[in-house]
């Protein structure tokens, strides 16, 4: 499908880091991608929450206004998780919640909503399943359900817990069913029911959040879950398994949800019929129901799954739906093993030979693929579930030791590699915060306004490796206020653009630009993409919103993406407004009239002089294609000779310093003190490429002659960051400048001398 006959789908989710958001928006983007259309995921937070009432999340409301972005036929289909972003409201809440957007065909994602197309979990089955398995396998018939009110999800699976009892001839009790807030604050409630009814053997309880209430509790009393007390929760959640004992559960692919939501999406806007509407769920016994043998996993199924796509499933939960899944060497190299688990299913028989040719292939994607690291425990697991598996289908003794042979060779390799794996998960944790600590400094160290302000933030992105980026402001900031009526978002302006490194300011006579045309314009990538918003607001003004290609995996960045754009745009609105008003005063010629451009104590030029009179030679340079040459200058220890010796022989080090840099780059050189003990020079230096040694050189011969004639007890130096350019190869001098400045950080963290003069700095 080509760019501009491609679908462009929203989906909506919650809070985009919890567990359910995260993996529905997971399961969008893979049928996204299957089904070639674009995608733009929408994370918020929560309508009708009652929790907002601390300082912490006194602004979220913001982040529910880009809901709003998804309405007004801006977009060909519209899927909305209901279940969660409106969990804490009434049915006829959530209906007008879903209503906004039926201008475009809308799916509901885990609720059911009259009136609309849905998705949503079987929530009867699974549970009906895992009472039925303590009642039959366990014995136990006074088994409680801990569940919440108001709640269809609720509703449905105490639905099931009914049903089973009613399976097994077990009269309902109502005293058994515990409604509760349905968090793991639980605990009070079922604390009070345990009290009156000491006698329960069992509780199955609507989500696992619960469970860890439960578990509290009976760490608390000294009942041991599994034997005094079986549990079942429900979500299956990542923490499940790691409990102890491991939490029975009923799993529910919230991956599932987002696929199928997809899905029907685009078989509503093509006119077809929906053919999934309910997503099957599972029960998981574990130690906590008294289950002992094997529990069964998603691959499990993948691998029972005999269909076309059993590859692209077992290479989804191995690689966790990351660009992994579909490289080409890495799907050639699974299919190999695909192929040899068919053929073992089919005969039985497993030879030496395809043992070796199994081991060769996970040790060339080990060496292709340099962050298996990152799934070794998907690895590990799957290679325990193709072990079950065809143990189960060979038949004679010797193709058994084979499989054995080769699952513990397999099973010592990726266990060898924990160890890696935990040393380079430590490495990149380590280099993520420093990228993110990088973006932080660029973002809210905004240095001016103007056109090309929001060009240079996007800049900043690639480091959590963004691909592509789009920003959207409103006309003009707005105020708004939790409960105030929302503004008109239907006119936007299109400011700036990234694609890959390349960055690009949109040209004022095009920045106007209807929502209608905010999620597919000539800008957009002409490949298939999926973009995540990110809403900018600082405090209650809302600016605008980012688009971005952020990968899954660093969906946790978004919060971060979220406030520090919204305060860098802020800044930048700032700047901008002052800047208006400067402008009206310089050409009032009010207060800007007697404003020298000379640095009084150094007869240096100040910050703006420096600025005017370096523009003006960068300029000359361009035209005339000349090399030159930006240094980022600091005296060092300055604040030690104030605060030793006083604030009158700091001024002598700052004039001396000036007198310094003078005979350095001589009178053509432009030379500015642009703050208290930092200085700023262009130049254009004879000797080509070789200017930076030059300028250090001559930079320590008169600072040896100064330190040597002076009487002084302190030494004089200065630190210097060097950027050697081509004026007519560089667009913005501002950005050379800051390369000279973070060159001089890193001169200044490895300074190591003593600033009393009898020892003179280390080379």
């Amino acid at each position: 499908m080509d760019k501009k006959n491609r679908y462009v789908l929203g989906m909506l989710v919650a809070n985009i880091t919890d567990p359910f958001s995260n993996r529905a928006a997971r399961g969008a983007m893979a049928a996204a991608e299957q089904l070639d259309v674009n995608l733009i995921l929408i994370p918020g937070k929560y309508i009708c929450d009652t929790s907002y009432a601390n300082s912490d999340t006194t602004y979220e409301y913001q982040y529910n206004n880009i809901f709003r972005y998804a309405s007004g036929k801006s977009l060909d289909a519209v899927c909305v998780c209901t279940g969660t972003i409106a969990y804490a409201s009434s049915e006829e809440e959530k209906r007008e919640f879903v209503a906004q957007f039926c201008d475009v065909p809308t799916v509901s994602v885990a609720a059911a909503v009259e009136g609309f197309e849905y998705v949503v979990y079987d929530n009867v089955q699974s549970v009906r399943d895992a009472v039925n398995f303590m009642i039959k396998e366990r014995g136990v018939s006074r088994i409680a359900c801990l569940t919440g009110a108001d709640n269809t999800d609720c509703e449905e699976r105490l639905e099931g817990y009914k049903l089973a009892l009613k399976d097994n001839g077990i009269p309902l009790d109502d005293e058994f069913i515990i409604y509760a807030n349905t968090s793991r604050v639980c605990k009070e409630d079922f604390a009070r029911f345990l009290d009156k009814h000491p006698e329960t053997q069992a509780v199955v309880c609507a989500n696992d959040d619960m469970c860890i209430g439960v578990y509290e509790l009976c760490a608390e009393r000294g009942i041991t879950v599994g034997s005094d007390m079986l549990v079942v929760g429900f979500d299956d959640m990542d923490y499940a398994e790691k409990l102890d004992p491991p939490l029975a559960s009923v799993r529910a692919s919230a991956e599932d949800l987002g696929y199928f939501a997809i899905v029907n999406a685009v078989r509503l806007i093509e006119g077809r019929e929906i053919e999934r509407r309910n997503v099957p769920t599972r029960f998981i016994p574990r130690a906590s129901c008294g289950y002992v043998d094997r529990a069964m996993t998603d691959i499990d199924l993948f691998l029972a799954d005999i269909t076309p796509d059993r590859l692209y499933k077992v290479l989804y939960f191995i690689y966790d739906g990351t660009d992994a899944c579909r490289d080409p060497v890495i799907i050639s190299y699974m299919q190999r093993i695909i192929d040899t688990v068919v053929y073992v299913e089919k005969n039985g028989v497993m030879t030496r030979d395809m043992a070796h040719d199994i081991k060769d292939v996970v040790k060339a994607v080990m060496d292709y693929n340099k962050q298996y690291y990152m799934f070794i425990k998907k690895t590990l697991i799957t290679a325990d579930a193709v072990y079950h598996r065809l143990s189960t289908h060979i038949k004679d003794a010797e193709s058994k030791a084979v499989l054995e042979n080769l699952y513990l060779e397999i099973y010592r390799t990726l266990s060898r590699d924990v160890g890696v794996q935990i040393f380079r998960a430590g490495e990149e944790s380590v280099e993520m915060l420093r990228r993110s600590n990088i973006v932080v400094r660029d973002t809210l160290m905004v240095r001016s306004g103007g056109n090309n302000a929001f060009a240079d933030l996007l800049r900043r992105l690639p480091l959590l490796e963004v691909d592509s980026s789009f920003m959207y402001l409103l006309p003009e900031p707005v105020s708004y206020k939790k409960g105030d009526e929302f503004y008109d978002f239907s006119k936007w302006r299109f400011v700036a653009y990234s694609d890959h490194e390349n960055m690009y300011n949109i040209d004022e006579s095009e920045r106007d630009m209807p929502i209608t045309a905010v999620y597919r314009n000539k800008y957009m990538p002409d490949r298939r993409f999926t973009l995540v918003m990110a809403d900018l607001y600082s405090g209650e003004q809302q600016f605008g919103m980012l688009l971005c290609e952020l990968k899954s995996q660093f969906f946790e960045y978004l919060e971060f993406i979220t406030y520090q754009f919204g305060a860098a745009v802020r800044i930048i609105s700032l700047i901008n407004e002052l800047e208006r008003h400067m402008k009206k005063l310089r050409s009032d010629n009010v207060e800007l009239a007697g404003i020298s451009r000379a640095d009084e104590l150094t007869d240096l030029l100040n910050r703006r002089g420096f600025k005017q009179a370096a523009d003006e030679m960068f300029e000359k340079g361009r035209a005339s294609g000349k090399r030159a040459v930006i240094v980022f200058a600091d005296l060092d220890y300055l604040k030690f000779i104030n605060d030793r010796f006083g604030h009158n022989e700091g001024d002598y080090a700052l004039r001396a310093s000036a007198s310094i840099l003078k005979k350095i780059f001589g009178p053509s050189a432009v030379i500015g003190r642009t703050g208290g003990d930092e200085f700023n020079i262009l130049a254009f230096p004879e000797g080509g490429k070789k200017a930076e040694k030059h300028i250090l050189e001559l930079k320590q011969a008169y600072v040896d002659e100064l330190n040597e004639s002076s009487d002084k007890p302190y030494r004089i130096d200065l630190s210097m960051g060097i950027c050697e350019f081509d004026c007519s190869d560089t667009q913005d001098l501002q950005s050379v400048i800051e390369l000279a400045d973070d060159k001089l950080y890193a001169v200044k963290r490895a300074r190591t001398y003593d600033p009393y003069k009898q020892e003179k700095p280390r080379a």
